[in-house]
């Protein structure tokens, strides 16, 4: 009995770890895998990117604030949804995503900063060229140690090169 609950303790910690957060480009890796899933667009395959799980334990405190206000907010506004577009993407129907690219590309001088790179093909048979989607998922040291890592804001680039940031979209809905 004793040693089976010692073998719990072993392994309950790794149980609500987010998948992957001492690892930067594979914590992104699994929000991406996210966004090409419900690109696809499959009935019950949509795959949720704010969880109470999720945002316990790979979203930063800032950003779980700002979206916890929001959501209050928009229940106060009697709203049905909070997002009305893919949060991450801002595509409200689109086509599957194409190929994705990740990099890591921060420096000792900058923030923590995680890029993604959506191919987006043309839905209209091959005619048109297409199109890419940036992210930059920037990411947070949630430990002393700075080895784990936490997402503190998702940017994307808009198509007049400004970034538009899903926390700071979310600090402003959360005005009731």
């Amino acid at each position: 009995m004793r040693r089976t609950f010692g073998l719990l303790l072993l392994i309950l910690p790794a149980l609500v770890q987010p998948a992957n957060a001492f690892d930067r480009v594979e914590l992104v890796r699994t929000y991406v895998d996210r966004i090409v899933a419900n690109s696809l667009d499959e009935p019950d395959g949509h795959q949720a990117y704010f969880t109470e799980i999720q945002l316990l334990n790979d979203f930063g405190a800032d950003f779980v604030s700002a979206y916890t206000k929001a959501l209050n907010a928009a229940r106060m506004r009697r709203e049905v949804s909070l997002f009305e577009e893919d949060p991450m993407t801002g595509d409200a129907n689109r086509c599957p995503i194409g190929k994705v690219h990740i990099a890591d590309l921060s420096r000792p001088d900058t923030r923590i900063m995680v890029e993604a790179r959506l191919d987006l093909p043309s839905c209209d048979d091959g005619a048109g060229g297409g199109s890419q989607t940036r992210l930059m998922f920037i990411l947070l040291a949630d430990d002393a140690a700075g080895k784990r890592f936490v997402i503190d804001d998702v940017l994307r680039e808009r198509a007049d090169g400004d970034w538009f940031s899903l926390r700071a979209a979310l600090e402003s809905r959360a005005d009731p």
